[in-house]
C-alpha cells in the first residue's frame, strides 16, 4: 500500500504514519482493511454461488477501494455468471484502465473478444430480452414467453430472463412451470431475492414446499480439462446401462429367418436391378452391332447392283 499524500510505498505496516512525509495514514490503513474484509467476504459467497451476497459484498469492497483490483474482477466473473456480459466487461475495462500490467482482467477481456460467435449470440440474447420486455409492457405475454425460452436456449445463464418468464407462467397460474424455471435460476444464484421471493408465492398458491437442490461446485467456472469453460445448469443426467439378456432358441430362429428375408429383399431391390440392366445394355449393343452390320451390307448390295447395271449397260452398247 502507498501512502496517500506522497505515494511511497508504507514498508511498516504497524505504523500509523508515513515514513517518508509524516502523513497520518490510520484512516487509510483501516478503509484498506475494511475493502479486502468485504472482498474476502464476497469471494466466499461467490465459492458458494451465493451470487447475490457476492455481488453486495464486492460493492462495499470498491466502495472503500476502488482500485482494488482483485475485487473489481471478482465483481466482473459473478456478474458474466449471471449472464450481465455488458456489467461484467464495464468491470473488467475499469480494472484494466487502473492497472495495465498483470492484470486477469485483460485476460477476460481478450478470451471473450476471440469467441466473436458467442459474444455476438450473447448481445442478440440481450436484444431479445428488451424485445421480450417490450411485449410484456404491450400485453402480448405469450409471444414473450416464446421469446425468453429461445432466449434461455441460447443464454442459459440469464438470470434476469428467468424471472421473467416464471412471472408470465405465475400470470397464468401455471405454478408448476414456473417453478421449474425459477429452480434453474436457483442452481446459478441461490440466494437471489426475486428467486425467493417467487418461490414463496408459489409455495403459498400451491400450498407445496420448494426443495432446491444443494449442489456443491467448486467456483463459478468449472474448467475443462483443456482449460475452457464450461456452463453447468443443467442436472446431470446418468446413462442407464444396458443389461445383456441371452436370447432364446425360438427368438434365435425368428432373428435368423429375419435376417434371410431381409438379405433376400435387397438382393431383389439392389441386385436384379443390376442384372437386368446389365442384359438390357447387352442386348442394346448387339441391336447396334447387327444394325452397323445390316448397313455395310446393304451398302455392298447397292454397289453389286451399280457394277451389274453398268455391266448390262456396256453389253447392249
Amino acid at each position: 500500500m502507498n501512502c496517500m499524500n506522497c505515494g511511497a510505498f508504507l514498508t511498516d505496516m504497524d505504523l500509523d504514519y508515513c515514513t517518508q512525509c509524516g502523513c497520518n495514514v490510520l484512516i487509510q490503513k483501516k478503509v484498506d482493511y475494511l475493502s479486502k474484509y468485504y472482498y474476502n467476504q464476497g469471494l466466499e459467497k461467490a465459492t458458494i454461488r451465493d451470487l447475490s451476497g457476492a455481488i453486495t459484498c464486492l460493492r462495499q469492497s470498491l466502495t472503500y477501494n476502488k482500485a482494488n483490483i482483485q475485487a473489481r474482477n471478482l465483481l466482473g466473473l459473478v456478474y458474466f455468471e449471471t449472464g450481465e456480459v455488458v456489467a461484467a466487461l464495464s468491470e473488467w475495462v475499469i480494472s484494466k484502465n487502473l492497472q495495465s500490467n498483470r492484470n486477469l482482467a485483460s485476460e477476460y477481456i481478450d478470451k471473450l473478444q476471440a469467441n466473436s460467435n458467442k459474444l455476438a449470440a450473447i448481445n442478440e440474447t440481450i436484444r431479445k430480452y428488451n424485445h421480450a420486455l417490450a411485449l410484456c409492457r404491450e400485453g402480448h405475454e405469450d409471444m414473450a414467453a416464446i421469446q425468453l425460452r429461445k432466449i434461455l436456449s441460447q443464454n442459459s445463464k440469464l438470470i434476469k430472463g428467468y424471472h421473467l418468464l416464471a412471472l408470465i407462467l405465475m400470470k397464468d397460474h401455471e405454478w408448476n412451470k414456473a417453478r421449474r424455471i425459477l429452480k434453474k435460476a436457483a442452481r446459478i444464484d441461490k440466494t437471489n431475492t426475486t428467486t425467493l421471493r417467487f418461490l414463496k408465492e408459489i409455495d403459498e398458491q400451491t400450498g407445496v414446499t420448494t426443495k432446491l437442490e444443494n449442489n456443491k461446485r467448486r467456483g463459478l467456472f468449472h474448467l475443462s480439462s483443456q482449460g475452457e469453460e464450461k456452463e453447468e445448469l443443467e442436472l446431470e443426467t446418468s446413462t442407464p446401462s444396458t443389461v445383456y439378456r441371452e436370447k432364446s432358441r425360438t427368438s434365435l430362429f425368428v432373428t435368423l429367418m429375419a435376417g434371410i428375408v431381409a438379405g433376400a429383399a435387397a438382393f431383389w431391390l439392389l441386385a436384379v436391378p443390376a442384372i437386368r440392366q446389365g442384359i438390357y445394355k447387352e442386348a442394346n449393343q448387339q441391336i447396334v452391332k447387327y444394325s452397323e452390320s445390316l448397313a455395310s451390307q446393304g451398302a455392298e448390295l447397292s454397289k453389286a447392283q451399280g457394277q451389274v447395271q453398268q455391266s448390262d449397260d456396256t453389253a447392249e452398247a
